[in-house]
């Protein structure tokens, strides 16, 4: 399975530690990272420190400076990277990532049910535009959130190259969107978004709704724990279709069934010699429902 080391975290700059080692809705928590970066590279460490909120910097600096064991050490940094695992693979391996997702295929019925003709979105966490793209042949105007630079350079050339101009690319974050409140009629957040952060969680929710319209939406693509998000008041929608992942090729399919999934996958891909892989031999749903919270009717235009 892919893997990264503590020190893969360096890699982050400012920006992404204030939004990524946020520890509010069970995000990292500041004593494990103190923990974790004991013994790690002085100037990091104060990166780190300069990064958290008042509190939180207090908790790590007294973690960092109190001596663990080995094994403290090593769990904590276990704990800390399984948390940071997708930003660190957003960071350090985009295209890896973006080789990763091209199977993805969204639920068109999805789509339709958002009713995102003429309208105004917002794609939380957009990355390089697997809901963006589509979206925008369809929207007046899409505006594409992501924390990730890189990311959103890549979403960049794919719209060039598309020859979509309606998409306008922002950094920023599921807590903090750079948007007024009540500017778009729908908010949308693709897979990334979860029950808690530094990707999601209630903060996340409220600052969705913040920038959706009274009469708009805030809908949640192939949810994670949809029951989490139905207690918050969205409803869950599944629609039937295409249960198989296309990757891009057999060569591709094997790499990132042992990189991401399991060696199982990787023998079913050798076994029947095909790119075309069942969502039930990855031990994954379809992208094939999504959770939706009306604000209120969106009136037809």
């Amino acid at each position: 399975m892919l893997s990264f080391g503590i020190s893969d975290l360096a890699n982050f700059d400012d920006e992404a530690l204030h939004v990524f080692l946020d520890p509010r809705d069970g995000g990292v928590e500041p004593d494990d990272l103190g923990r974790a970066l004991q013994g790690s590279d002085a100037t990091f460490a104060a990166r780190v420190a300069a990064a958290l909120d008042d509190r939180a910097s207090q908790r790590f600096r007294v973690a960092h400076a109190t001596q663990s064991t080995p094994h403290t050490v090593d769990e904590a940094r276990r704990r800390v990277l399984d948390a940071l695992f997708w930003p660190l693979l957003y960071w350090n391996a985009p295209d890896r990532y973006e080789e990763l997702i091209a199977g993805e295929e969204i639920h068109p019925a999805i789509i339709d049910a958002l009713d995102v003709d003429g309208r105004v979105v917002c794609d939380i966490g957009a990355g390089t535009g697997r809901f963006t793209l589509p979206v925008a042949r369809r929207a007046r105007r899409v505006i594409a959130v992501d924390a990730v630079p890189m990311l959103l350079g890549r979403l960049e050339r794919h719209a060039e190259e598309s020859g979509v101009r309606n998409i306008d690319l922002r950094r920023g974050s599921f807590t903090t969107l750079p948007l007024e409140d009540g500017s778009v009629d729908l908010a949308v957040a693709c897979s990334s978004f979860t029950p808690s952060g530094p990707h999601g969680g209630l903060h996340a929710v409220r600052e969705a709704e913040r920038v959706t319209r009274p009469d708009g939406a805030v809908a949640v693509i192939w949810p994670q724990q949809p029951d989490w998000f139905e207690a918050q008041g969205f409803e869950y929608l599944r629609f039937d279709g295409d249960d198989v992942r296309h990757f891009r090729s057999l060569d591709s399919a094997e790499r990132l069934c042992r990189d991401f999934y399991s060696q199982e996958a990787v023998e079913w891909v050798r076994a029947h010699h095909s790119p075309d892989v069942p969502f039930r031999v990855l031990n994954t749903s379809p992208p094939n429902d999504v959770c939706i919270k009306r604000r209120g009717a969106i009136p037809s235009r």
